[in-house]
């Protein structure tokens, strides 16, 4: 199931992590997440974690494994607009990713053509923020896409053109 956040009243902004994360705390950490493709602004508080994954990435193809634990932690009551941003949360453990299997937002033509189509085959969620405007957020499991509806009602549900 992918749900599309455009200007959802919860959110400070379009991509707000902070509000977006908790909703699906459990699920959120007990994944292994890739990031990929971050550019984010640091609005009140300067986060050295972010900075230092953001730098890493500023070179294409690039991406770091975290904790969902430390995702949790680092974006949650913290001043962070992702501006560009693609997390995938996986079970287990991810083998090395090849540049061209490195999942990102900025350019990506698919997130509109085929909205359903996960990045990496192995997340279980996804989160794509892109542009600092919108919010795509995807599930595996359609009875937790179906959870998050009920904190963000105004979600709409995309469906790939081709299947309908």
């Amino acid at each position: 199931m992918t749900i599309l956040l455009e200007d959802p009243p919860q959110f400070r902004w379009q991509t707000d992590l902070d509000r977006l994360l908790p909703t699906i705390r459990q699920p959120v950490e007990e994944l292994n997440w890739v990031v990929s493709n971050l550019q984010c602004w640091h609005l009140k508080e300067f986060v050295p974690t972010v900075a230092a994954w953001e730098a890493q990435m500023e070179h294409y193809y690039s991406y770091t494994v975290v904790s969902g634990k430390t995702l949790y932690d680092t974006f949650v009551d913290k001043n962070i607009q992702v501006v560009w941003g693609v997390f995938c949360g996986i079970s287990g453990n991810l083998p090395d990713l090849s540049k061209d299997e490195v999942p990102y937002a900025d350019g990506n033509r698919e997130l509109w053509t085929e909205p359903e189509s996960f990045q990496l085959t192995a997340s279980e969620i996804e989160i794509v923020c892109w542009d600092s405007h919108i919010t795509w957020v995807k599930f595996r499991d359609e009875s937790q896409g179906d959870e998050f509806l009920k904190a963000f009602p105004g979600g709409q549900i995309l469906r790939n053109p081709i299947a309908e």
